[in-house]
């Protein structure tokens, strides 16, 4: 298994656990996309489970670094803006229609699980969910961005009331680019 791979399990499951645990706790209520999870803690370079985080507390600023202990912590709003600026983009291809610069901005192994639709994996599973979807109504607000390493995410809504939606990217950096890895979305009611 590489390591890209080792990295990429290891955040998914700091992640995912964190949000349906959230989801669960916020009772329906739309909390859990709203800031009622804390966020994982940084994963580990060790390929062994040592058990849950001990520091789940919220950051105070939109991006934490990890710290010689392996923890996070704060480290200003610079981490965060190339991914932000890279589910900007997102957000305006699709409100443009256009597929193949929205397609381009994903890994080739991504995968999307938008709201109502089948699981899309990989480039053209990307592209067969994204073709059509143009989606004009309303800009998109950037709630909250943070960045570790080569790993950040990215959560956002767009819509008001029974219509909003909410979005959360999984990004990954290589080669000195980030990318999105995972894409998720579900309607706030």
């Amino acid at each position: 298994m590489s390591t890209t791979s080792l990295r990429r399990g290891i955040l998914l499951a700091a992640i995912v656990p964190a949000l349906l645990t959230a989801g669960c706790a916020a009772g329906g209520t739309g909390q859990a996309m709203k800031g009622a999870a804390s966020p994982p803690t940084a994963p580990s370079d060790m390929a062994t489970d040592t058990g849950p985080p001990a520091d789940m507390s919220p950051p105070a600023t939109d991006t934490m670094s990890p710290s010689p202990s392996g923890t996070m912590s704060p480290s200003g709003g610079a981490d965060a803006a190339a991914p932000r600026a890279v589910v900007e983009e997102f957000f305006s291809a699709m409100a443009g229609g256009d597929t193949d610069k929205a397609v381009k901005l994903f890994t080739p192994d991504a995968v999307a699980a938008v709201d109502g639709e089948p699981t899309a994996e990989g480039t053209e599973g990307l592209r067969s969910l994204i073709q059509g979807e143009e989606d004009s109504d309303g800009s998109p607000t950037i709630e909250e961005a943070m960045a570790v390493e080569s790993w950040a995410f990215v959560r956002a809504t767009k819509g008001k009331g029974a219509d909003e939606t909410r979005a959360f990217f999984v990004l990954s950096k290589e080669n000195g680019n980030w990318k999105i890895a995972r894409y998720m979305t579900n309607s706030a009611s």
